[in-house]
């Protein structure tokens, strides 16, 4: 007997409810298990790590504008996790963007969560990779008198090993990082828009350099 076609409605909108209720929810975002070594050991450990950039470009479809650079504070600390089967190779709790360029003035944005660096690319155990891989959880605010924003989702990035400099290049408007939460702003962004990023943040950890490599 064919089931009408409300009743199939009510039917899959219970199934989706039930899937929700015991945790059948949609697939998270994946990384490579990999193993991090700082300083020359793998050892499972954290190390503290600290951050600079120079000039920050964030853009949407509608407005382009830059900041003088991106800051990640001794606190509270950010870390790198050494061992092997690490997912979450670099976790950063705090960042500000300074100098954000605005009308009528500079915009303070800052990131308001903890974000991850999780490994997408291949690694090998030289010391002179490219690692690539995305930046999850990234949820950052923008606020000044006229306007407040919130930009969420993740960013395509690099680590440089040779360098220690991590690159974040989320461009082409992909729409993995999206905005929300808009008061005010002259339209210059719109609830989601997609955001584009460039920066390139200098890692430095006073247990050493980070190498990454297959687990």
């Amino acid at each position: 007997m064919a089931v009408p076609r409300t009743a199939r409605r009510t039917i899959l909108a219970v199934a989706a409810a039930l899937a929700l209720s015991v945790g059948f929810c949609p697939a998270t975002a994946a990384g490579n298990s990999v193993t991090v070594a700082v300083g020359g050991s793998s050892a499972e450990g954290s190390h503290a790590v600290t951050a600079a950039s120079t000039r920050v470009e964030m853009a949407t479809q509608t407005f382009r504008w830059t900041c003088q650079q991106a800051q990640v504070p001794a606190s509270p600390v950010s870390e790198i996790s050494s061992g092997t089967s690490v997912l979450d190779v670099l976790t950063v709790r705090a960042m500000a963007f300074v100098g954000c360029s605005w009308p009528g003035g500079t915009m303070p944005t800052a990131l308001i969560s903890p974000a991850t660096f999780r490994v997408t690319g291949p690694a090998t155990s030289g010391s002179s990779d490219v690692v690539h891989g995305r930046v999850e959880g990234f949820a950052i605010k923008g606020s000044y008198s006229i306007c407040d924003f919130t930009a969420t989702g993740s960013v395509r990035a690099s680590l440089n090993e040779s360098t220690q400099k991590l690159t974040i290049e989320e461009s082409d408007f992909t729409g993995n990082l999206r905005i929300s939460q808009v008061r005010g702003c002259l339209q210059l962004v719109q609830v989601g828009q997609a955001m584009n990023l460039s920066m390139t943040l200098q890692l430095t950890s006073p247990d050493g350099a980070i190498n990454i490599s297959g687990s």
